[in-house]
This record gives C-alpha cells, structure tokens and sequence, in this order.
C-alpha cells in the first residue's frame, strides 16, 4: 500500500519588526549598575534636556547634582570625563567636556577612521574602534539587543557606546576590576519627577 508523504515548508516570517529605541526626551531615566572587587552600586541620571543642550541630575548611594552640557560641547569636544563632573552637591556646567556620551565629532571619527584622538579625565589618549555588537538593556521593562560599537582606549579600558550619531551613550565601560553597565533606560515616566532641578 503506498504510503503518501506530505512535505510542509515554512516560510520566513516577514512582519519582523526592527527594534527602534524611543527617543529621549525630559523626564527620560537612565540607570548604569556600577561593579567593583568588593562593592556594587547604581549610578542614576534623569534627564531634563536631551538636545539642543543636555541637563541632567544624576545621584548614586554617596552624593548627587547636576550636570550641563552645551550643544557645542555635545557636538564637539574631544574631552569624556568620568568622576570630575560628579562631585557631591554641585551643579556642574561643562565648557569642551562631554560625560555618560561621547561628542558627535569623537563618534564619528571613531567609525570612520577606526581610531581617535581624545582626553580621558584629562589624560591625552587615543580610542580604537574593534567592533559592532549588541548588548542586552532594559527598555521601559523590555529586555531588548541594542546596537553598540566596541572600543579599546590606552589606557587598558574597553567602551561601548550605543550606535546612533544622535545618542552615543555609554553603555559599558570595563577596566581591571572595574564595570560600569548600563541597565535600565525609561523613556515612559513623568517629566516632571526631578530632586534638584528647580526649573518645572
């Protein structure tokens, strides 16, 4: 008795959707978890102004302030601070300095040319380009891949930073036995929620 054979093929799904990370706007939260030898803390900042200029409170478990940084700077410097800016109980307004993103200039050479001239904490080094990856962060309580380009400084340091020309933001930062990972990022919250900054 013949024995009837039924193939089924599946096709590739094509209503894949792209993941888009919203846009950060007042209000935006953004929580790195911060990992040493003996300790682990949370680093948070909550936005106030993402473009033209970006101002920000941030707090962790010892102090907390404000941070500003001009559209100039955001488009240009070449200087990424990560300590000085952060001092306790201070308002702090940047002049060629950027912090928690890179400058767009520092971005894009760094994809183009594959290596770039910057200051880390005012130390002259250089960053170079290794890859593009993805990395796991929370986005308003969904795990999601973000897109990240990979580097190395001279200094032993190894940074992502998310892929976007518009939001270079720091997503990782490891060196020795020290790692600072971006979380969680909330872009759904109330823009009016803010501990130090005044102007509602």
């Amino acid at each position: 008795m013949p024995v009837l054979i039924i193939v089924l093929t599946v096709a590739p799904r094509t209503d894949a959707v792209e993941f888009s990370l919203p846009e950060f706007d007042r209000g935006t939260v953004l929580v790195w978890k911060i990992e040493g030898p003996e300790y682990e803390r949370s680093f948070v900042a909550r936005l106030a102004s993402f473009r033209p200029d970006r101002f920000f409170e941030w707090e962790n478990e010892t102090g907390q302030g404000t941070v500003f940084m001009p559209e100039r700077a955001i488009a240009e410097a070449r200087v990424y601070e990560m300590s000085s800016l952060f001092t306790q109980g201070r308002d702090r307004r940047t002049r060629n300095e950027t912090a928690l993103w890179l400058s767009l200039r520092v971005f894009t050479e760094l994809k183009e040319k594959k290596t770039v001239r910057w200051d880390l904490n005012g130390v002259a080094s250089r960053l170079s380009f290794i890859e593009e990856r993805t990395l796991p962060v929370e986005v308003n309580r969904i795990i999601v891949e973000l897109p990240v380009i990979l580097a190395a400084d001279g200094r032993n340091g190894e940074w992502s930073f998310l892929n976007q020309p518009e939001n270079p933001l720091m997503v990782r930062y490891e060196v020795l036995n020290y790692r600072q990972t971006l979380s969680s990022i909330t872009t759904t919250g109330s823009s009016d929620y803010f501990r130090w900054i005044l102007d509602k």
